[in-house]
């Protein structure tokens, strides 16, 4: 990051020394670190790599249970929770996360090399992928090979002999959902080209100062072939890069959604949804239908990652636990839902009031671990994360890297 004062080539060495000292001493560390350490590890994980750390009491079976996550399933089993594609990638049974439902049974055992995996058993039997969950969409079919056997603490439909049908949205999530559904399909981080090119509100049929559901509006710039159905957003602060400055989006609010009654320039709408009221100057765009991907999990960055905080959301000071932050890192930068990073406060250079006459007068502090987040939405060049642990103040600016 172009505000790290270690040179180039110390700075490899200087990361490494602050790494060892914090998985064993984390107090005694000498040397400081401008960076967090990178830690880059693909799942998943090659057989030669060590196997991940353990917890002591990890289950060697466990119940899943409604509102459980994989982040706090995965906690169970390891002490780095994004370690967690190292025991389920390595079990070429199970490899879907949406295979995780209430009332499965998740099986701890050991390869032939030693290294812990995990199988998942519904109603006695071990799921694998030759025996997929049915989806909503799936083509039903009466062959042995698709027979999974339904848990008896979920209600079924049954489609077929010997098949049933269990709703992916029952499925196991990565983080919990309470208080995240509006930042996970509706308020988003917007482009310039994408502003420009959208259609804004002019005006309301009935005069008022806002607007609501059944409402009639004018509107201007919007286009037919954009199908004529969009969702209203208020455009919010515009997030800049604390690095070079740029800016890399606009926060945009969901407002509610509209359709088009009668084409032209002003084009007429009604408000069929709404969540605020719509002001003179809000913004649509196009409903494209796309829904966000809950299916992903913990994992580690698949390359080393180097950004900040950008901003915090909700409304809160100070930032702690389940708290959601922007990132000044997205999909271009190799993060994607799923990703966990840590967080880490910058040393600070402080005065040494009694150093020797030949020593530096000021020292920098080692750079430290203050949290870990997890990405669970990503855009271009930001993304939305939500802090898992926050083990000190957490703030603004704050470096985000490889935990």
């Amino acid at each position: 990051m172009n505000h790290y004062n270690v040179p180039r080539s110390l700075a490899a060495g200087a990361a490494l020394a602050l790494l060892a000292a914090c998985a064993h001493h984390p107090t005694q560390a000498q040397q400081p670190a401008e960076a967090p350490a990178p830690a880059t590890v693909a799942a998943p994980a090659p057989a030669t790599a060590p196997p991940p750390a353990m917890q002591p009491a990890a289950p060697q079976r466990y119940t899943v249970k409604k509102g459980d996550t994989l982040w706090g399933i995965a906690s169970l089993y390891l002490k780095d929770a994004w370690a967690w594609p190292d025991i389920w990638y390595a079990n070429p049974d199970v490899k879907n996360p949406h295979l995780i439902y209430p009332g499965d049974v998740l099986v701890l055992g050991y390869n032939a090399a030693g290294r812990p995996t995990l199988s998942v058993e519904r109603n006695g039997e071990t799921v694998t992928e030759t025996a997929p969950v049915m989806t909503a969409n799936a083509p039903v079919s009466a062959a042995p090979v698709n027979t999974v056997p339904a848990s008896p603490s979920l209600p079924v439909a049954k489609l077929s002999p010997n098949i049933h049908y269990l709703p992916l949205d029952t499925a196991v999530t990565a983080i919990p959902l309470d208080g995240l559904r509006p930042f996970l399909s509706k308020t988003r981080v917007v482009t310039k080209a994408e502003l420009e090119d959208a259609g804004y509100l002019v005006a309301p049929f009935e005069h008022g100062p806002a607007m609501g559901r059944g409402d009639e509006v004018y509107a201007r710039d919007l286009k037919p072939d954009e199908g004529g159905r969009y969702e209203i957003f208020r455009l919010g602060q515009a997030y800049e890069d604390p690095d070079s400055g740029d800016t890399l989006g606009y926060e945009a609010t969901y407002i509610g959604d509209a359709a088009v009654e009668a084409w032209g320039d002003p084009a007429k709408l009604m408000i069929t949804a709404s969540v605020q009221e719509a002001l003179k100057g809000d913004r649509f765009l196009a409903t494209t239908g796309d829904s966000v991907d809950l299916s992903f999990m913990p994992h580690h960055p698949g390359k080393t990652v180097e950004g900040q905080i950008m901003a915090v959301l909700g409304g809160v000071d100070q930032i702690g636990q389940y708290n959601v932050v922007v990132l000044n890192r997205g999909t271009s930068d190799g993060v994607d839902p799923g990703t966990v990073l840590g967080i880490y406060r910058k040393g600070e250079k402080v005065h040494d009031n009694d150093a020797g006459f030949f020593s530096s007068s000021s020292v920098t502090l080692p750079t430290e671990r203050t949290g870990i987040l997890m990405v669970f939405r990503s855009f271009d060049r930001a993304s939305y994360a939500l802090v898992m642990q926050a083990g000190h103040e957490i703030h603004i600016e704050d470096l985000v890297g490889n935990p």
